[in-house]
């Protein structure tokens, strides 16, 4: 029994081992933890060649040699290794000191060891963002190139599980242990479940809810004998929930807007598949969860408070005062240093030369080592060069998306037996995770939910998946 779950889902279990591990270690955002990161990928790398997939009747060795012309053939594969290369020179080629300039009157970074190649300021930092990307690399090689649709779908299925669990644990040190990480940690701010930056947890749930959705109406629409629509419902429950008492009010804000399309989405997919019967229970069911929730905004004050925080003017704030700031001091950082950047985490470093000295009091304050905005410390840290190439994997995946949604086999409705439409054949697990991929980049343009290694490799992992579930014309 082991020995077949094994070989049916293979690297698919490495790439679950690095959510869990991020995840359950603090949320993916503490550096002490990172360590495994490496270690995991060399497990995965063995699995994806040991239990490589393999068509009946097909050798090992014969498989293995499969799963290497389609690794060579990844363009995902050139971009990611120049990335690492690009990453790893960062931090070797570092650290670099703050020294006073007399003859300018000025403070300014030495130059690194080599100056004409990307450097960092501080080696940890360099070391913590290559680590990232490690994982980030092997699990998306792994998804694309060693997992069928299967194993995909087992890892979008695990996640849901993992957030659900990780909900279960949030709501349980709310209830007893509130100012304590496990029963035994002391924090002194605010944290729900692993995460001690609950923004970090709101934008998890947010997106680990949206990939929920998807299965949910799948398994109600019966696509294949695999279909756990009660297991789906509760996680996804306990998902949203975690969304809303993590008290991010962007991740409130996105949650809404996700459950809303998803309902509307929902109703339109299965109307044709189940029935007008079948659409009355799942509007009946949404109905409870919402008079669940709104029970909580009642009787669960932190809740309630934040919710009425959410207007225009809280909103906007997140683009002017410090933030605008900050996102300007990122703006000229990059412009400084175009095309390599200053280095993993060099934003909190740099920023100090580029405000007035009476603004100095303020980067003291929490949350202002962070330009809040992801795509622009991303720019400012690693460059043109290092930002072009994360885009690059990101549109590589895309384009792969796009082809097989062209190239996509219609379905027949179970009713009618005639073949749908084109919006009808999407797999629901596509479209809505599609619509959570979107809620993670719209918050981190306002927050920095890419800085937290556990969003980061689900992001790319979900991602990843996208292409192998969509069932291609013969």
């Amino acid at each position: 029994m082991i020995t077949n779950f094994l070989s049916r889902f293979g690297a698919a279990l490495g790439v679950l081992l690095f959510v869990l591990w991020s995840s359950w270690a603090r949320g993916g955002s503490s550096p002490y933890y990172l360590w495994a990161l490496p270690w995991i990928s060399l497990l995965t790398f063995e699995l994806m060649f040991t239990l490589p997939p393999r068509h009946y009747g097909e050798s090992p060795r014969s498989a293995v040699r499969h799963l290497l012309k389609r690794i060579v053939r990844d363009p995902v594969f050139y971009f990611g290794l120049a990335l690492l290369l690009f990453l790893l020179i960062q931090w070797l080629n570092g650290p670099r000191e703050l020294e006073w300039i007399a003859a300018d009157s000025e403070w300014r970074f030495t130059d690194p060891p080599i100056p004409d190649l990307p450097s960092c300021v501080d080696q940890d930092g360099a070391k913590q963002v290559l680590l990232w990307f490690v994982a980030v690399f092997t699990a998306v090689i792994a998804v694309r190139n060693s997992s069928n649709q299967p194993a995909k779908l087992f890892i979008l299925r695990a996640f849901c599980i993992n957030g659900a669990l990780l909900a279960i644990l949030g709501m349980a040190q709310a209830a007893w242990s509130p100012h304590k990480l496990f029963w035994y940690r002391p924090m002194l701010d605010q944290f729900f479940s692993t995460f001690g930056y609950p923004n970090h947890a709101g934008a998890f749930f947010c997106l680990v809810s949206a990939v929920n959705m998807g299965l949910l109406i799948r398994a109600l629409a019966m696509i294949d004998e695999e279909n756990h629509p009660i297991l789906y419902s509760v996680t996804l429950v306990l998902n949203i929930l975690a969304t809303y008492l993590s008290l991010c009010r962007a991740a409130i804000v996105l949650e809404t807007l996700l459950i809303i399309v998803g309902l509307v989405y929902g109703c339109i997919y299965l109307f044709p598949r189940i029935g007008g019967p079948g659409i009355t229970k799942i509007i009946a069911s949404v109905v409870v969860i919402f008079l669940c929730l709104g029970y909580m905004a009642i009787k669960v004050g932190d809740f309630s408070k934040e919710v009425k925080t959410i207007n225009h003017d809280s909103l906007s704030s997140v683009y002017t005062g410090d933030r605008e700031l900050l996102a300007d001091c990122a703006v000229k950082i990059w412009q400084d240093n175009p095309w390599p950047g200053v280095g993993g985490w060099g934003f909190r470093h740099h920023i100090g030369l580029y405000v007035p000295k009476s603004q100095w009091p303020m980067l003291r304050q929490r949350g202002k080592a962070n330009v809040h905005n992801d795509f622009l410390q991303f720019l400012c840290e690693h460059g043109a060069i290092g930002g072009g190439l994360m885009l690059s994997i990101v549109i590589a995946i895309l384009v792969h998306l796009i082809w097989n949604l062209a190239h996509m086999k219609r379905v027949f409705n179970q009713n009618t037996d005639k073949p749908s439409t084109w919006f009808g054949s999407l797999p629901p697990t596509v479209v809505m995770s599609i619509l959570g991929l979107a809620c993670t980049v719209v918050h981190s343009t306002i927050d920095l939910p890419f800085r937290s290694t556990a969003i980061l490799i689900t992001w790319f992992v979900v991602l990843a998946c996208l292409p192998g579930l969509i069932r291609l014309r013969d």
